[in-house]
C-alpha cells in the first residue's frame, strides 16, 4: 500500500477506482475530492497530490478488485439467471 498524504483537513469526498485507475486522479481533483483510492500508483500522482492537497492511497491492484468484481458477476448473474465462480488467485501487485 502506498498513501501520499495531503495537507491537514478534513476528508469529506472520496473518488474511488479500482484497478489501475491512477490516471484518473486529475479527474478526481476536478470534481472536488479530497481523497483519491486506487489500486496503482505512477510517479506523476504523488506529485498531483502534494501539489493540489489531495490524498492518494493505493492500495494494490489486486486488493482494490478482488470484492468488486465479484459483486458484479453476482448481480448479473442474478438478473440473467447464469451461474458464476469468481476464483481468487493472490497477487501482491
Amino acid at each position: 500500500m502506498t498513501l501520499v498524504e495531503a495537507a491537514p483537513r478534513a476528508i469529506r469526498k472520496i473518488a474511488w477506482c479500482s484497478g489501475g485507475a491512477q490516471g484518473y486522479f486529475e479527474a478526481a481533483i476536478a470534481a472536488g475530492a479530497d481523497a483519491f483510492i486506487t489500486g496503482e500508483i505512477s510517479e506523476p500522482q504523488a506529485h498531483f497530490a502534494r501539489e493540489c492537497g489531495v490524498a492518494f492511497l493505493a492500495c494494490g491492484h489486486h486488493a482494490s478488485e478482488r470484492y468488486g468484481a465479484p459483486a458484479v458477476a453476482a448481480q448479473v448473474a442474478a438478473q440473467l439467471g447464469l451461474a458464476h465462480e469468481f476464483i481468487d488467485i493472490e497477487n501482491p501487485a
